[in-house]
């Protein structure tokens, strides 16, 4: 079956964009601080192999907020993979390219899952992603944690309730070569089941 993965960058102290983010200003004031590691995806090494991996996915799944933010990725996130958008409401008219919407979180990871047939389903947002944990649907997590701290934003997990929820590490890789705006610590946790 699919795996379910978040892949979110994020600061260390745990914000996924910076202050006052909107569709004009998608990442907030100095949010893009937290893509510089992006900038050495194509060279050899830690971060590329992950950026490989993210789009091998072969779904995605995106809160509505973050589908907004990017533009809607203009129909086509990656290879033209299914996008299901999660949402409370569907918009009037088609959705561009191979996008869904959906209302029902588990529905959503069902449709994403059968997309996916035997790859992997990439989530970003951090309401989807909220989501998908309460929902029990979200598998792993690939975080991509920057040195640094933004102070102000929109926090990865800011609205969970206060369940426990326990993680597993299964990997951790970094770049500690590189210059630092470069700089990001990529760990992958398993989502434990009760």
């Amino acid at each position: 079956m699919a795996q379910i993965r978040l892949y979110m960058t994020m600061s260390l102290d745990g914000y996924v964009v910076g202050p006052q983010d909107s569709t004009d200003n998608p990442m907030g004031i100095d949010g893009f601080r937290l893509f510089d590691w992006l900038d050495r995806r194509n060279d050899p090494g830690p971060s590329s192999e992950v950026y490989a991996e993210s789009l091998a996915t072969r779904a995605l799944i995106s809160g509505r907020r973050t589908y907004e933010h990017a533009n809607h990725w203009q129909g086509d996130h990656h290879d033209g993979v299914p996008i299901f958008v999660l949402t409370h409401d569907v918009p009037d008219g088609p959705p561009p390219g191979s996008v869904r919407f959906v209302t029902d979180v588990r529905e959503c990871a069902s449709q994403a899952r059968t997309a996916a047939g035997d790859g992997d389903v990439m989530v970003h947002g951090a309401g989807a992603a909220q989501s998908l944990l309460l929902a029990r649907e979200l598998d792993e997590l690939e975080l991509h944690v920057v040195p640094v701290l933004l102070g102000q934003g929109r926090r990865l997990f800011d609205n969970l309730p206060p369940e426990h929820i326990e993680l597993d590490l299964v990997r951790r890789v970094t770049t500690p070569d590189e210059e630092l705006p470069q700089r990001v610590t990529h760990l992958r946790y398993r989502v434990l089941r009760p």
